[in-house]
């Protein structure tokens, strides 16, 4: 199948219930317009965590090569790792990604320059095409954006956690507000294509995208196409002073901080050599967990196919 081969079939994962039912709304308005342009399109409705998962996986299980079905993730950074897991484990040769941002962050298809309103989705679903793009792996589990470790990854945690109707990067900036008065740097050795560093690791950023927490620019040279990571890591920093860090990172102003360090790799290993807190011992990417340290982080090039908007003529 040619790349730049759209498929005739889609299946649209949705969460019914997320946003009050707006996610299902924009599901039915993505359906009917699929329908309109000759293509048969059906929504799949979950009912609780790792549904998104099952049913591409069963969906995909049954596509064929020369007649691929097209996923449409109409949810979250969650909801995208999970349909982009299931068409790695089934196949990527069977299925094509299509994006509809619906959560509270979005970064992966902020990175790809797909938006929430409507017409943004619609005008890649229709007009777009599929496109290559990298993935990171740990283990068995693929992620999409940004696998954090340290204070980010606890900051993920809390907001995951979360019951507040907070949204994208206020929904961060007040988590990393709350971890902070408790949090406790750990000691780890991390080793990658640039060399060796042991040491205090306030947070560690794999980057497949620029941002994570929906404008945190954390890697603002992190590109999904070109088959490496760019790692951000921050070492020993007061904690008065990572309340001025956020604005940075938003800017992307932090890189030139004596605190952070920037580098680029193929693969990252991180150990644990003094964690005082079991929970900066775990791993998190796309708004979930995927695994704990001791971890061994790859990229994978050229994974995954995505429609993506069109790109312009030059």
């Amino acid at each position: 199948m040619s790349h730049a081969t759209k498929p005739r079939r889609y299946i649209i994962i949705c969460n019914p219930t997320a946003g009050k039912g707006k996610a299902l709304r924009k599901a039915e308005r993505i359906r009917d317009l699929l329908v309109s342009h000759k293509l048969d399109a059906r929504i799949k409705p979950t009912q609780a965590h790792g549904d998104a998962e099952r049913l591409v996986n069963e969906s995909v299980a049954d596509a064929s090569p020369d007649d691929p079905i097209g996923v449409v993730a109409c949810g979250g950074d969650g909801t995208i790792q999970q349909a982009a897991n299931a068409i790695m484990t089934t196949g990527p040769d069977r299925a094509v990604l299509a994006l509809a941002p619906s959560g509270r962050c979005n970064d992966f298809a902020r990175a790809l320059g797909i938006a929430r309103p409507f017409a943004s989705i619609a005008d890649a679903l229709i007009h777009g095409e599929p496109r290559s793009v990298d993935l990171g792996r740990l283990n068995d589990r693929y992620f999409c954006s940004i696998a954090a470790v340290g204070f980010d990854a606890v900051v993920t945690r809390y907001v995951n956690d979360m019951t507040m109707p907070l949204r994208g990067t206020l929904s961060y900036i007040y988590g990393a507000l709350r971890v902070l008065m408790t949090y406790r740097t750990p000691t780890l050795h991390v080793t990658g294509d640039f060399g060796e560093y042991t040491g205090p690791v306030f947070m560690l950023s794999t980057a497949n995208t620029p941002c994570y927490g929906g404008a945190l620019r954390i890697a603002p040279d992190a590109d999904p196409a070109d088959g490496i990571f760019d790692i951000c890591l921050v070492s020993a920093i007061a904690k008065f002073k990572v309340v001025a860090l956020i604005p940075r990172v938003l800017s992307a102003a932090h890189t030139n901080l004596p605190q952070v360090q920037m580098h680029r790799t193929t693969s990252l290993k991180v150990t644990g050599v003094q964690i005082d807190d079991p929970i900066a011992e775990e791993v998190w990417a796309d708004g979930e967990y995927i695994g704990r340290l001791p971890a061994t982080i790859d990229i994978v090039p050229d994974a995954l196919r995505v429609i993506q908007p069109k790109r312009k003529q030059d």
